[in-house]
This record gives structure tokens, sequence and C-alpha cells, in this order.
């Protein structure tokens, strides 16, 4: 495998990344695609448990250049000093290691990989950006249904009993509640804690305007979500009209950044054989 190779991206090289270069050098040149591994949340540009090393080098063995970027403000990389959002400045950013791939490997098509807030900001480059050929989300947006509430509910049976389903239908209720009163009380807009969903509607337009132009999407969910998503066939239930144009991996015993090994290695294996199948 070719050494790892720090590049230096944007008109004053304010980004940092670590490049994996394609094995065998220059046998594929330019190669097809590129894989670009964005910030999860705050992260360094390893990722939790150094999943982006791992998942970088693995597709460079395949072929891929793949980087592992620290988007503007993390890590090692300047953050733009105009006064723009964090999704702004993440697309932004996205945008201009593209550029920088290009220019290093002559590559002009990529994927890009996100976890968490990674996601987010990857789906929001591939709308901007018609050079973005596929996107994997770990942990995007998530939805309730009326059949996931019900299977919350009977998992919560399962493990204590009727009393313990209802106490949480009861807490259920009550956060409703409330987060309609937070929403009247600021006008309609949600409180702006934490990382915020769009609508629903704005998230299912989102992924079919992406199918509508060819973009593949792997839409990773961890087993942490309770009602919000607790089936391999939920996103099919929010959406049915994207069933068979956007795929989708569930890991049921999986918390949000993939500590166990085995973990770690399922979902290294599914978006290794995912990108390699459609883009290598």
């Amino acid at each position: 495998m070719a050494c790892d190779e720090v590049l230096r991206l944007g008109p004053e090289g304010q980004l940092v990344g670590i490049v994996s270069p394609p094995a065998g050098g220059k046998a594929l040149s330019p190669p097809p695609t590129a894989v670009l591994v964005l910030s999860a949340g705050v992260l360094h540009r390893v990722g939790p448990h150094r999943f982006h090393v791992a998942l970088t080098r693995r597709l460079a063995e395949r072929g891929l250049p793949a980087l592992r970027i620290d988007l503007g403000g993390i890590g090692d990389s300047t953050a733009a000093t105009d006064a723009i959002s964090f999704w702004e400045s993440a697309v932004a950013d996205t945008r201009v290691a593209m550029t920088g791939l290009t220019d290093r490997f002559g590559v002009r098509r990529f994927v890009l990989f996100g976890i968490c807030a990674g996601a987010d900001n990857a789906l929001q480059a591939a709308l901007a950006d018609d050079r973005v050929a596929g996107i994997v989300l770990v942990d995007p947006a998530a939805y309730a249904t009326p059949r996931s509430r019900l299977r919350e509910v009977r998992r919560l049976a399962q493990i204590g009993g009727a009393s313990e389903a209802l106490r949480w239908a009861a807490r259920r209720a009550r956060a409703r509640v409330r987060e309609e009163l937070e929403q009247r009380r600021r006008g309609g807009e949600p409180p702006a804690t934490g990382r915020r969903y769009p609508p629903r509607e704005t998230f299912r337009a989102n992924l079919r305007t992406l199918a509508d132009r060819g973009v593949g999407v792997l839409a990773v969910y961890a087993g942490i979500h309770a009602e919000y998503y607790n089936d391999a066939d939920q996103l099919y239930e929010l959406f049915p009209e994207l069933r068979g144009r956007v795929d989708r991996a569930y890991f049921p015993e999986a918390n949000h950044t993939f500590t166990q090994l085995e973990d770690q290695a399922a979902l290294l294996d599914v978006t290794e054989r995912w990108i390699t199948n459609r883009y290598a």
C-alpha cells in the first residue's frame, strides 16, 4: 500500500487532510472516483475510533484515492473568516477539497462519507455540487412512524412489562406537548439546541432530488434511535417511493459511533462493498 500523504487544500492551504493514494500508483490514471470522508461532528479527521483511517486505507487498496479531512475550524484546519453558517462552511470546504483532489489525481467524480453531522454535511454538499456521484450517510435524520412506535412499545413491554410500556407512552406524550409549546413560543421554529433534523418532507425531497439525478445514496442507521429508527426497512416505511432508489443498512446492536470492534468491521465491509461495487 502506498504511504498516506498530507494535503493542504484551498487557496491559502487552510484545509488539512490525509489522503491514501490508490494502490498500484498510476495503474488507474486518473482513477474513476475519489472518496472524501468528512469530519464527524467536531471530531478530528481520524474519526470515531479511527474508523476514517481504516476506511480510507481500505478503499485505497481497491484503487480509489480516499481523503479524510478536517473541515474548517476542526483539527488542523482553519475556519473561514467570513460569517457563514456551519453547514455553509462545511459545504464550501467540501467543494474546495474536491477541487484539490482533482488537481492531485485528475479525478472528477466523488463519493462523500459522513457520520452524524458529517452525514448532514455530505447530503448538503451533494445537493449543491453535481460532481458528487454518491454519498454514504451514517445516522442521518431519523423520523418515527406509527409502526416504529408500536415496535418500541412491544420492545419495552418485553423488557419491563406493560407498566414500562405505559410509562414510555406517557413520557412521549408529555415530550410532544413540550415540543409543540416550545415551537409555538418561538413562532414555529424548533429550539436551536443540539443537532437539528430538517422537516421530514424536506429530507424526503432531498433524497428524491439526488435519486432523480442518479446520485447513489446509502443510508446507514445504528440501533440507538428507539422509535425514530428501529427496523431495517423503516426508511421505506417513511418514503415508500424510494425503495429500489436509495439503499439502506441497519445495525441494531451498534451505538452511534460503532464502538464495538465487530460493529466497526461490519460497517467497514458494508461501506467498502457499496462504494467499490458502484464506483471502483
